[in-house]
């Protein structure tokens, strides 16, 4: 096995992607810039993992975006399982400064939907504005839980708060609040706390339930025609933060006067 091979190997198993999603995730990249040469299938990457092969600059880019890992984490030095597992639990999704700043700036002009859709196929954790710099290039790429707002974008398929939160929505998190009581009860869903989780599949954001025996249940919309989603907690799952605000931007034409609507939740 190759030194990136085995790299490739280690990372994609602390994501819990199995070859084929790995496929679907780059086949996504791969629409995104129109070009077929960032898609990778299952079979070559199983190859890439067992063999020594060279692998080309564009596919090397999807798999750094499907990681969230940097090109000298792969090409550099070795990894550990441990450090890959430190290093997946920080990284963030490859998303162009621009967008980022375009989609938690208020008052800055509206970014036009099909400029960041495409980056979002799935409810994603956004890095903190103060890690983007004045050039619009990120400094740092580790989580950090200081009292500066956190922004998500639930998934174009997120379908859990639905109709009181869209697909594409995006939402302000406080980082502050990262526990969640068992056994609360609320008497009307305007009460109950909106939450964003991280699991080793990704993350997720609605209502929860904590039990006395400490599973973690997320509770769709009676409307949205979701799943229940269940994980131990604090083993399994992780809350980011309770969301704050779900902002919804819209792009009307110039002479409405119309560029936002922001919905804070009570």
């Amino acid at each position: 096995m190759s030194e990136i091979g085995r790299k490739l190997l280690i990372i994609r198993n602390q994501r819990k992607l199995s070859l084929r999603q790995v496929e679907k995730l780059t086949t996504v990249i791969a629409n995104r810039h129109g070009d077929k040469a960032r898609k990778i299938s299952a079979s070559w990457l199983g190859r890439i993992e067992r063999e020594s092969h060279s692998i080309a600059h564009k596919r090397l880019e999807s798999l750094q975006e499907v990681y969230g890992v940097t090109h000298d984490e792969l090409t550099d030095e070795a990894i550990s399982e441990n450090d890959a597992t430190r290093s997946l639990h920080f990284h963030f999704p490859n998303v162009p400064a621009a967008v980022l700043k375009g989609l938690t700036d208020l008052k800055n002009p509206l970014l036009p939907p099909e400029s960041w859709l495409a980056y979002f196929p799935v409810t994603t954790l956004l890095p903190p504005l103060s890690q983007i710099d004045g050039a619009g290039h990120r400094t740092v790429r580790r989580y950090s839980r200081e009292a500066e707002p956190l922004y998500g974008v639930l998934g174009a398929g997120d379908n859990t708060l639905v109709p009181f939160v869209q697909p594409r929505a995006i939402v302000e998190i406080n980082a502050a609040v990262r526990t969640i009581e068992a056994g609360k009860v609320f008497h009307s869903i305007f009460e109950r706390p909106i939450y964003f989780l991280r699991s080793h599949d990704g993350y997720h954001c609605g209502w929860c339930e904590l039990d006395e025996k400490g599973w973690l249940t997320l509770v769709p919309s009676a409307l949205a025609m979701a799943s229940h989603r269940r994980w131990r907690y604090r083993q399994e799952v992780e809350v980011v933060g309770v969301v704050n605000r779900v902002l919804t931007r819209l792009g009307f034409p110039k002479g409405l006067g119309v560029q936002s609507r922001v919905g804070r939740l009570q």
